[in-house]
C-alpha cells in the first residue's frame, strides 16, 4: 500500500450500508475507482443517556464538486474562515503533531478531540468529522479532524448571508424533507467542502 494511504476507518463508512461511500453526492462519480480524491463530512449526535450515537447527515463529495461548492462561498466567508483557523493555536499544533504521528497510527485514525477546542469526543453532544480519501483509502493529510458543536457554531458565525443561503440551498436539495429534519441540520450546516 502507498505510504500516503491508509484503509478507510469505519467511522467514515456510510451509515445506511456500513460500507465505504461509492458515489459523489452531487455528480454521482464513482469514488472507489481511485481516479479522483474525495471528502467525507459527517455530523454526529451523541445520546449519552442511551449510550448511542446517530448520524444527523453525511455525504461524500468528489474533489471537483467540493471545489465548485467552495467557489460558491463568498469572499468574505472565505477570508473570515482563513483568519479564524490561522488564529487557532490548538488547530495549528494538532496539524503539526498529527502529521508527525501518521506513520505510526493504527486503527480508526479519527481524533478523539475537537481540533479547535480540545474537548474530548466522548463529552460532545454533537460533532462533525471530516476526511480526505482516494479510492478505497484515506489520504494521509491534515485530515481527518473533528469539530465540536462549539467550534461549528463559531465557524457558522463567520459565514456571510450569501454563503448561508448557498449552504441552505445545498442541504435543502440533498437532505430536504419535513421541517423537523431541516431543524436538525440547519444549525450544523456543512462548513468544509
Amino acid at each position: 500500500m502507498n505510504s500516503h494511504l491508509r484503509p478507510i476507518p469505519a467511522d467514515f463508512y456510510a451509515f445506511d450500508t456500513g460500507q465505504p461511500f461509492t458515489r459523489c453526492l452531487v455528480c454521482k462519480a464513482d469514488l472507489l475507482t481511485g481516479e479522483v480524491d474525495y471528502f467525507i463530512e459527517k455530523a454526529i449526535r451523541n445520546y449519552p443517556e442511551h449510550k448511542v450515537t446517530d448520524v444527523v447527515y453525511e455525504y461524500a463529495l468528489c474533489w471537483h464538486c467540493a471545489r465548485d461548492m467552495n467557489g460558491k462561498m463568498s469572499t468574505e466567508s472565505q477570508q473570515n474562515m482563513q483568519d479564524y483557523f490561522s488564529r487557532q493555536h490548538f488547530f495549528r499544533q494538532k496539524l503539526a503533531t498529527y502529521n508527525n504521528l501518521w506513520p505510526s497510527l493504527n486503527g480508526s485514525y479519527v481524533p478523539d478531540q475537537c481540533v479547535i477546542t480540545g474537548q474530548p469526543r466522548a463529552n460532545l453532544e454533537e460533532y462533525m468529522i471530516y476526511g480526505h480519501f482516494r479510492g478505497d483509502s484515506m489520504v494521509v493529510s491534515s485530515m481527518p479532524f473533528l469539530l465540536s458543536s462549539q467550534a461549528m457554531d463559531e465557524v457558522s458565525e463567520l459565514l456571510s448571508r450569501k454563503t448561508i443561503e448557498e449552504l441552505d440551498g445545498f442541504m435543502g436539495e440533498y437532505f430536504g424533507g419535513p421541517p423537523e429534519l431541516e431543524e436538525l441540520w440547519k444549525p450544523r450546516r456543512p462548513v468544509f467542502f
